[in-house]
């Protein structure tokens, strides 16, 4: 009979186990997607405010040239010197956002995006989808890779 009660101590123990790690996994997957919101909105304003917070200092980012950027300041100088040329008064926008945990602290993220730009006074759009490594460091979610792949509009494999 003393089984009994000690066996619905730990089932309802359990429970609470899952219900907690279940909240956990949403809170750092609502955080995973505020990166992604972050990135958008960034690039989205003049000067970047931001980009460089969201990257580990020692971030890959392989763009969708196939470019591969080495480090924080390298990501962010491309990034801005971009913006100023060949995107500027571009909009981005992520479409979708699919985040598994490989780790607790570890996720990958996929995220389907359009840009849309101006090039020789012509309205352009092209898609990408971008797969982030993103790990939580001192209690902050941040991208340790990227890589960044054109899915269509101008330059894609479908033109």
């Amino acid at each position: 009979m003393r089984t009994l009660p000690l066996t619905l101590v730990c089932a309802a123990l359990l429970g609470l186990s899952n219900t907690a790690i279940a909240q956990t996994k949403s809170q750092n997957e609502s955080a995973i997607r505020g990166v992604v919101a972050a990135f958008a909105k960034s690039w989205n304003e003049p000067g970047m405010p931001g980009f460089g917070d969201l990257f580990t200092e020692d971030a890959d980012f392989v763009v969708i040239t196939g470019k591969w950027l080495k480090g924080r300041s390298e990501i962010v100088s491309y990034h801005k010197d971009l913006l100023a040329d060949y995107y500027k008064g571009s909009r981005l926008v992520p479409e979708q956002v699919w985040v598994r945990f490989v780790h607790p602290d570890v996720a990958v993220a996929h995220v389907a995006w359009n840009a849309s730009y101006t090039e020789d006074g012509k309205p352009q759009k092209r898609t990408a989808l971008m797969t982030l490594t993103v790990t939580k460091q001192e209690g902050s979610w941040k991208i340790a890779t990227a890589h960044n792949t054109l899915t269509g509009g101008p330059g894609s494999m479908g033109d």
